[in-house]
Formats: structure tokens, sequence, C-alpha cells
């Protein structure tokens, strides 16, 4: 008998979800996640580090838009950092990490989103400043010098 009614294949759409789920072996359940991600970055580099998971074999670490990730790294454990450079200046990125326990890979962590900072406008102002500032203050010593020098040779 096919369900005609939406509230009875709403009924037999649980029911089946219902069975998938207890169908699934304890060991296919997603493992603890690495926690606490964090990012610090740079010019041209992000440096990430996360908090182990007990077990992990290995982490993968995902990195993209919040629409679009893909692996980047496979960092073996027990390292739990991950120098991801050569980034250009400018772009956004969001990063995620996930951990492998027995083959199985966990949920992913907390996710973190940075941005690469452009590169910094090297401001010429104060240095021509202070450079015309000096070149001001050694010709008032050098006028002084000589207004020093003139009045000592009048007065012998």
């Amino acid at each position: 008998m096919i369900p005609t009614t939406p509230r009875s294949m709403v009924l037999v759409l649980s029911l089946i979800a219902v069975g998938l789920l207890l169908a699934l072996p304890a060991g296919n359940c997603l493992g603890q996640s690495p926690e606490s991600l964090q990012a610090n970055i740079g010019d041209g580099y992000t440096d990430l580090c996360w908090h182990p998971v007990q077990g992990a074999q290995y982490y993968l670490l995902y990195r993209g838009s919040p629409q679009q990730m893909q692996g980047i790294a496979n960092v073996s454990a027990p390292f739990t950092s991950y120098h991801d450079g050569e980034l250009e200046r400018g772009s956004s990125f969001t990063y995620y990490v996930t951990a492998v326990v027995d083959g199985n890979e966990s949920s992913p962590s907390n996710s973190v989103s940075v941005t690469i900072p452009s590169k910094e406008r090297q401001d010429v102002f104060v240095p021509i400043l202070a450079i015309v500032l000096s070149v001001i203050a050694i010709q008032i010593c050098a006028i002084m010098i000589m207004a020093t020098f003139k009045s000592n040779m009048r007065l012998k």
C-alpha cells in the first residue's frame, strides 16, 4: 500500500529514518571533535592550533569559504598546529579541523575566519619631515658656529 496523504507520508519517512539510525553500528558514530581552533594571522600567513583529541591518528585541516571548504593538510598526531603560508594579502578564509580516530573522521571543530592583512602603506611623510628638520638644524648650527667664529675674531 502506497501512502497517499501527507500525514501518512511523514509517518513512513519518520519510520525509515528511525530504522536507518538504529541500523548504524556504534563504531560509525562521529568521534570527539577537536576543540578551541585558534588562528594567528601575519603578513601572508595564518598559524592555526587546536586542542588534541585522545586517540586521534591524524587531523584533517580544511580551508575555504563557508559555502565551499576543501582539505588543505593532513597533520599527524600528536601535532596540533599548522602554518598556512604564502596566502594572498587581503584574502579571507574560513578554517576548521577534524580528527580521525580508528579510521573515522569526527565532526568539524569550531570554525575560524581570518582576513590576511593587506600590505601596509609606507607613510613617507614622517621620514621626509625628519630629514628636512635635520637639515635645518644642521644649517642653524653652522650659522651659529660662523657667527661665534666671527665675533671671536673681532675681539682680538
